[in-house]
């Protein structure tokens, strides 16, 4: 038995094989007492977290770095590299979660579910065989009223001239008040990035998504218009619809991240999950930053394939470039609506015995509209 696996014993972690683990570079306050580690389970890295009763490696083990977990969490088999995940969310064997996810409170996942760079909001469900990389998905108001996500469906965002984009379902603004109604896409869909779907609409199972989805729509997308057709090496078609999505998500990122900084921070002040909301932040800093130097590099893109457009004389194709270009141009104006009135209200109803969830769904129209009214776009 090692040291490391010796002082989390001696605090109350509950380790059923402690010669079947590994802990490398960890630091045992950071592994709460009554959390239960299984056998086969690798601990790594100094920022990696177990919050209390929270259970890692069911099924065969699972390999934990530098990812912080909360309370309460049931996470089996699989690998979980440079993520967040708040309390309660439940993962299933076979996943591998990478690269700067962030699972919020009851976000729930079936087996064999592969993120990277993906944002799930309270209460999100996704089935089993999934592939989502670039995305924020909101909507639901609880465990009984949530988005899900169907079975073996996969969300492609690499294009064949190496870009990156990424899609939403639903918006942060609305999505942050956990008061909207849920989107429901179905099992055996594809859908290409960039894409936006709307709350409380639904996309049939075997769809082939590539366009945008408004709230409240029941929409099938299925193949019935085959194509064969000269590929263009270097050409972007219609630049500025991604370039705008793109914009949107980055937009909704940094009001995600000013909410933890002026909300979630300070309503769990003080509590086991406070170094969890620091850890988010983190999360959404870096997401920040790579949909920006992804855009850096579509930009360079958009500038070779505009060449192309003028020497070919297509002339709505030239003016979506010169559209997306002048969009990168111009300095984005955000909104920057003041936060400290729902604080105060969420802190009174925190003194009141409510959740965090509940707290937040009981704020009063008077708070939310002017906030809605700043942050949803028309």
């Amino acid at each position: 038995m090692t040291p490391l696996v010796s002082q989390c014993l001696e605090r109350g972690v509950l380790i059923p094989a402690p010669e079947a683990v590994c802990f490398e570079d960890i630091l045992p306050e950071r592994i709460a007492p009554q959390s239960v580690i299984y056998p086969g389970t690798v601990l790594k890295g100094t920022s990696t977290f177990i919050g209390a009763e929270t259970r890692v490696g069911m099924g065969g083990g699972a390999y934990i770095e530098n990812t912080q977990i909360g309370a309460r969490c049931s996470i089996s088999q699989g690998v979980y590299r440079d993520s967040t995940l708040l309390d309660r969310v439940s993962i299933r064997n076979g996943a591998e979660l990478r690269d700067n996810c962030l699972l919020e409170e009851g976000a729930d996942l079936g087996h064999t579910v592969g993120l990277k760079q993906t944002i799930l909001f309270p209460n999100v469900v996704l089935g089993s065989l999934i592939n989502f990389c670039d995305a924020i998905l909101c909507g639901g108001t609880d465990r009984k009223n949530h988005t899900e996500i169907g079975s073996c469906m996969a969300l492609y965002n690499y294009t064949p001239q190496g870009d990156k984009f990424p899609s939403r379902f639903g918006d942060v603004p609305r999505g942050l008040l956990l008061n909207q109604p849920p989107i429901f896409i179905g099992g055996q869909t594809q859908i290409i990035s960039p894409v936006y779907i709307g709350f409380s609409s639904v996309l049939a199972a075997g769809s082939k998504l590539t366009r945008d989805i408004p709230d409240g729509r029941l929409v099938s997308e299925h193949p019935s218009h085959p194509f064969d057709r000269e590929l263009i090496s270097g050409f972007t078609p219609n630049p500025d619809r991604k370039v705008a999505s793109v914009l949107d998500f980055i937009d909704d990122l940094h009001l995600l991240k000013k909410w933890y900084e002026k909300i979630r921070v300070p309503f769990f002040a003080g509590t086991d999950s406070e170094p969890l909301m620091q850890a988010a932040i983190s999360r959404i800093h870096a997401a920040m930053e790579e949909r920006k130097k992804r855009l850096r590099i579509f930009a360079e893109h958009i500038s070779q394939s505009l060449e192309f457009c003028i020497q070919n004389h297509h002339a709505s194709q030239t003016a979506s470039h010169q559209r997306a270009l002048a969009m990168l141009d111009i300095p984005r104006e955000r909104p920057d609506f003041p936060l400290e009135g729902i604080l105060q209200a969420l802190i009174c109803q925190r003194s009141d015995g409510k959740s965090y969830p509940d707290a937040v769904q009981s704020l009063p129209d008077s708070l939310t509209t002017p906030f809605l009214e700043a942050y949803v776009q028309k």
